[in-house]
């Protein structure tokens, strides 16, 4: 009788022991190496330097608020610029019908 549960004992103990043994080749299977995880922490400081050095949400607003008002002042300028060149057309004509009768009269 205490053969039969020897035997069964032994085979018990092979059966955990294949069960163990296929359990931790799963788990090593299945989780990174060092080199995969030394590379992933890479990867994230990578990630992390660059969100570090992007704008943030207030300073893009500030930055849209500072062009338009530079677009503003650009088309400001322009119209001044316009009426300017039409004060000079009108003054060159002037000069020149000045010139005509000048160089008419003489």
């Amino acid at each position: 009788m205490f053969e039969t549960l020897k035997l069964s004992f032994s085979e018990a103990h092979w059966v955990v022991i294949t069960i163990l043994g296929l359990y931790t080749w799963f788990i090593n299977k299945q989780s990174a190496s060092a080199k995969e995880m030394l590379d992933l922490r890479l990867r994230v400081v990578e990630v992390e330097n660059a969100i570090k050095d992007m704008p943030s949400k207030l300073e893009i607003a500030r930055l849209e608020g500072e062009m338009r008002q530079l677009n503003e002042k650009i088309t400001s300028t322009n119209d001044r610029i316009e009426a300017t060149n039409t004060s000079v057309i009108k003054v060159e004509r002037g000069v020149n019908r000045l010139t005509d009768y000048l160089l008419d009269k003489k």
